[in-house]
């Protein structure tokens, strides 16, 4: 074929192996991926790519995996400002005595240095989308900065806007801080439809609603995150089933467990998407999956906080859409390779069934079902999905055998195996290290945040 009727493509990548992201976890070997306006043109054999595309760089991955980028469906980047604190402390106590405190303290300038930090510690571990829920503080300004803080370190995503609207009785029941509740439920929404008209569907940051918690946001306001999300086809968010004692509250102020009031207000569907989702019984199941909601499963946070383990097959097998969160460093960490290892080994435990889950599932959790919340082509590498992926070096010493490539890329993956990772077509990681962005300042500038916010929010006792 004449180099003539090639077509022109901004980059190839070649010469590696591909995990596609296909259900039986086949890998495409010496393959090569083309990109063209920040999406796949072509893939397969490199003979196949390079016969019809011309590209004005190649990059070259010999002796690397390349795969699709890692989805974080829930988590908190600013949170990394409370790091290693409050350790030991179970669901409730941690946000009153020590979360909730923190976030009323948080200012602008803090938010915007620890989400960039964060953003980058998600980046440089494979993670190319990131849903990042910000409650402090949620002023249009700052969840815009926030938005283009995420952009500049390169990563793709939404930042779902915490709603809290005025304080009822589930969050006095929750012992919520009442600082957190600034806004009127109508300037709540005011504030969110102004956010996502600067970042609408289809941005690199889009902006979502999230209603903070099912428990302590009243129904109005969740009604209207749903609303606001179908009129603008982009999703929300809440944190919803948690803990035991949370059920509990809301069923004693609603007369209904959590999701079957939802189904009975009209709200649940696939735009719809619920951090944690633990205490869901068989009717919520079954609703949840009628509906096509998300349900983002946060494991390694599940275990540090003791609050169960999510109902994995039940909700899979009603059909809802499971993926998966780090819910961030405050809780656990960032690192979605540990929240496929957790989510694959806790519901064997859970199912006293080692057959129970696998590492293609997993994986699909933190990929496939992540782009499905998303509502984008991300999560796979197919022609016309956009090119998020990574590059990992599988040949280490813990690699090895490398007999079924998945199951060891699920159980074995440690950080510094990821060499290089792109969003958009773009190498925004290589070698290990930002493209974008000074690290070391990076890393500077959220730590003297975190002095000072400690000693503002008078959370010194916890150190």
């Amino acid at each position: 074929m004449s180099a003539e009727i090639k077509t022109p493509v901004d980059c190839l990548f070649k010469g590696g192996d591909i995990l596609t992201g296909d259900p039986d976890g086949s890998i495409l070997r010496n393959a090569a991926i083309a990109v063209k306006n920040g999406t796949i043109f072509a893939i397969g054999p490199v003979a196949d790519v390079v016969a019809v595309a011309n590209p004005k760089e190649t990059f070259d991955f010999s002796g690397l995996l390349l795969m699709p980028g890692l989805i974080d469906g829930h988590s908190h980047l600013f949170q990394t400002l409370g790091k290693t604190l409050g350790d030991g402390l179970t669901l409730l106590p941690w946000l009153e005595t020590f979360m909730l405190p923190l976030a009323a303290a948080v200012t602008r300038e803090d938010a915007v240095r620890t989400i960039r930090l964060a953003s980058l510690q998600s980046l440089v571990s494979g993670t190319t989308s990131i849903v990042d829920n910000h409650y402090a503080p949620v002023d249009e300004e700052t969840i815009l900065a926030l938005a283009t803080t995420m952009e500049e370190v390169g990563v793709r995503g939404a930042v779902a806007r915490g709603i809290f609207g005025q304080m009822g009785a589930g969050a006095n029941a929750m012992k919520c801080d009442p600082r957190l509740f600034r806004y009127t439920p109508q300037e709540e929404i005011e504030i969110t439809a102004n956010c996502i008209k600067a970042r609408p569907k289809g941005s690199r940051i889009e902006v979502w609603p999230m209603a903070e918690n099912i428990v302590y946001v009243e129904p109005e306001l969740i009604i209207a995150c749903q609303e606001l999300a179908v009129a603008n086809d982009i999703g929300w968010q809440a944190h919803c089933s948690e803990s035991p004692f949370e059920v509990e509250i809301f069923e004693a102020n609603h007369g209904m467990r959590p999701a079957m009031w939802m189904e009975r207000a009209g709200i649940l569907s696939d735009h719809a998407s619920f951090a944690h989702g633990i205490w869901f019984d068989d009717e919520e199941v079954a609703a949840l999956g009628s509906a096509g909601a998300t349900i983002v499963h946060n494991p390694v946070c599940n275990q540090y906080l003791a609050s169960g383990i999510v109902r994995l097959a039940p909700l899979v097998n009603a059909g809802a859409n499971v993926a998966l969160g780090t819910d961030g460093t405050a809780v656990g960490g960032q690192n979605m390779f540990e929240s496929m290892k957790a989510a694959l080994l806790l519901q064997r435990i859970r199912e006293y069934d080692s057959a129970s889950t696998t590492a293609e599932m997993v994986l699909a959790m933190a990929t496939q079902n992540g782009g499905k919340l998303l509502r984008q082509n991300v999560g796979s590498l197919t022609v016309c999905a956009k090119a998020d992926f990574v590059m990992l070096d599988l040949t280490g010493l813990h690699h090895q055998p490398a007999s079924r490539p998945v199951t060891g890329l699920v159980l074995s993956t440690q950080r510094n195996d990821i060499r290089h990772v792109v969003v958009a077509g773009e190498v925004v990681v290589q070698n290990g290290h930002s493209t974008r962005v000074d690290e070391q300042q990076v890393i500077a500038d959220a730590l003297q945040a975190a002095g000072d916010l400690i000693e503002r929010a008078g959370i010194r006792d916890l150190l």
